[in-house]
């Protein structure tokens, strides 16, 4: 072969090296480009059930803050009940009572 053969051959062999090379170069651009678009993505997500998170976490407040005044108001409305039947019992009682001793005490007289 001759020296301007060679020549001619390795400059085609170098071209078609440095495109190959430009070729995997924009391959890998475009793979990057394609992670870096998904990253910004999950990171909006991540943002949104953050902030989702964070409305869920003062909705859980809120709600515990109404469960336990709802928790003292019945607590209260269950002792005030428990009185009222034990006067009711405590008066049906003493009324049982003078009912029974009043006519002997009577008939005592």
């Amino acid at each position: 072969m001759s020296r301007a053969t060679r020549s001619a051959a390795t400059s085609t062999s170098g071209t078609e090296k440095t495109q190959k090379i430009l070729n995997d170069v924009e391959e890998v651009k475009g793979v990057m480009t394609k992670n870096i678009d998904v990253l910004l993505q999950n990171h909006e997500k991540l943002e949104n059930v953050e902030a989702k998170s964070s409305e869920m976490q003062h909705h859980a407040n809120v709600f515990k803050k109404q469960a336990t005044a709802v928790k003292k108001e019945m607590w209260w409305k269950n002792c005030k009940l428990c009185v009222i039947i034990i006067l009711i019992v405590v008066a049906a009682l003493a009324a049982l009572g003078i009912c029974v001793i009043l006519p002997i005490v009577l008939k005592l007289t």
